[in-house]
């Protein structure tokens, strides 16, 4: 029997902590059908700093089974997302849960024991020092945060599921069935994973977060220079020369904006811009009739077979396929 340890603490998400739950009772279930119905593969207990309830980000009340001090030598601990609509906030959430759950999840993973983590609690995880030097991810929109906070930490922004000496880390929402399916494989191995995947409707091809991402989601770098850079070119998406004269535009050298661009967002304007072309895209299929080539003539590419494969190569599937999934109209 496998023993996981789910933390639990005032502005938690409670939906991350019942679909692990869920996905562990459908491993359950499926082991008693095969093997008897007393075969548990595993079994679950809530842990709270003091064994007291408390309240998730929705409002719900949970109760915990026992406290940190009787936490024990659990085979995994899985961290709940942390409450994320107000940065500051999240930033300040994760500092104190650090304080007092850092020593703890080192400790544990000192002693060979597992940790999962989903969407904002992948940032308690880089905070203890546990994700220095290996993969990971987060929510496509907590990411540009993340890499901020902890450069040390190898991000793989695209990735639903990362797993890397004993961590685990989720996307967001529905990802956390794939984190789900992810630890029941580690355990009981694909197979039973895969029964189970099948039971819950889980896709397990379905691999990365880039289709739902909003790849022009930044954090406010406070760069003015930058922001009118950034206004201009998404202006001006169809003038396909507008990068020539956008540093005179704006009254410094090509230089200096560069420099400037990269260090406030992490790519050049060319980068900037072709992901503005590909969000713009992404709009109008989603929302007009459009053909594809005059989808590509109103976002200021001439290549359609070119601006197709720069497309797939940044959302992570074929305009067409994107457009089956995601348009208006096909509902």
């Amino acid at each position: 029997m496998r023993n996981v340890a789910i933390l639990v603490f005032d502005d938690c998400q409670a939906s991350a902590i019942t679909t692990v739950i869920e996905a562990l009772t459908v491993a359950n279930l499926q082991s008693a059908s095969a093997e008897g119905d007393s075969h548990q593969p595993f079994t679950w207990r809530a842990i709270s700093w003091d064994g007291r309830p408390v309240r998730t980000m929705a409002g719900l009340r949970l109760s915990a089974d026992a406290s940190v001090d009787e936490l024990g030598k659990p085979d995994l601990i899985f961290v709940p997302a942390i409450r994320s609509d107000d940065h500051k906030a999240m930033q300040k959430s994760v500092h104190q849960l650090n304080d007092l759950w850092g020593d703890t999840l080192r400790k544990q993973h000192r002693s060979r024991r597992y940790l999962a983590a989903n969407c904002s609690a992948t940032f308690l995880l880089a905070e203890a020092g546990l994700l220095d030097g290996r993969l990971a991810t987060t929510s496509w929109w907590l990411s540009g945060d993340f890499r901020r906070a902890y450069p040390k930490v190898r991000l793989t922004p695209d990735a639903l599921v990362t797993k890397d000496e004993r961590i685990l880390c989720g996307a967001a929402f529905s990802a956390c069935l794939n984190l789900g399916v992810e630890i029941i494989a580690e355990f009981l191995g694909p197979r039973a994973a895969l029964s189970c995947a099948r039971v819950m409707l889980v896709d397990v091809n379905r691999t990365i977060q880039l289709p739902y991402a909003n790849l022009q989601e930044q954090v406010h770098h406070g760069d003015e220079l930058v922001l009118r850079a950034q206004s201009v070119l998404i202006s001006n998406l169809r003038r396909a020369a507008q990068l020539e004269g956008l540093a005179d535009r704006l009254r410094v050298t090509t230089r200096t904006l560069n420099r400037r661009f990269k260090a406030a967002t992490g790519e050049t304007p060319l980068e900037f811009l072709q992901k503005a072309r590909i969000e713009r895209a992404r709009g109008l299929l989603e929302t007009s009739r459009l053909s594809f080539d005059q989808i590509v003539d109103r976002v200021g590419y001439e290549d359609a077979s070119s601006f197709r494969r720069l497309f797939k190569r940044a959302v992570g599937i074929s305009p067409h396929e994107y457009r089956r999934r995601f348009s208006i109209h096909s509902v």
